[in-house]
């Protein structure tokens, strides 16, 4: 059952499950679940939240169909074990067809992205200095382009999702081609 429903990629874009993800602690815990099951127990271990906390999380994440519970197993005491894992190993945000006040949500996230990406650019070539007007516009055509490679992704389940996401991410810039650092100078 679990298997059919697992894929590398899955792009959202129904408003309630990017809500799911405003929670920097549920992008976490899905990043966590990417790779391998836990339980509730193990995620507030590693994570540092109590179990309740990581519990209310799971329950979300599972209603919004982003995890599955994956094995249960009574445990010495008779407490019932569950193990979760996400339903795909990397999730890709389609800001177009979302309200912009939950689109606005993820700006601040993915203007970091975009900043290090020209930081790296910086690194090629001296002087590249971007305004803010250049930023948001590249911002935006990196969304675009990371969601219209998420949709065509045709790669398998990895044993590690970096290199899923590390695909993603060469495959949209490719697109973009904005390896020439004089194309954000202002």
């Amino acid at each position: 059952m679990y298997a059919q429903k697992r894929v590398p990629v899955k792009v959202i874009d129904d408003e309630s499950q990017a809500k799911l993800i405003f929670d920097s602690m549920r992008r976490e815990i899905l990043r966590l679940l990417s790779k391998r099951a836990f339980t509730e127990k193990q995620l507030s271990d590693i994570i540092g939240i109590s179990p309740p906390s990581i519990g209310h999380h799971l329950k979300a994440l599972t209603r919004g169909e982003l995890i599955s519970e994956v094995r249960r197993e009574a445990g010495s005491h008779g407490i019932v074990q569950k193990w979760y894992m996400s339903n795909a190993q990397a999730f890709v945000v389609d800001r177009d067809p979302l309200r912009n006040d939950i689109r606005r949500y993820f700006m601040p996230m993915d203007i970091e992205r975009t900043r290090g990406i020209v930081a790296c650019l910086s690194l090629l070539k001296d002087n590249v200095t971007p305004s803010t007007r250049q930023m948001e516009s590249l911002t935006r055509q990196i969304c675009t382009a990371l969601v219209k490679t998420a949709r065509n992704y045709d790669g398998s389940i990895e044993d590690d999702p970096e290199r899923i996401i590390h695909r993603l991410y060469v495959r949209a810039l490719r697109q973009l081609e904005i390896i020439a650092p004089h194309q954000i100078i202002a």
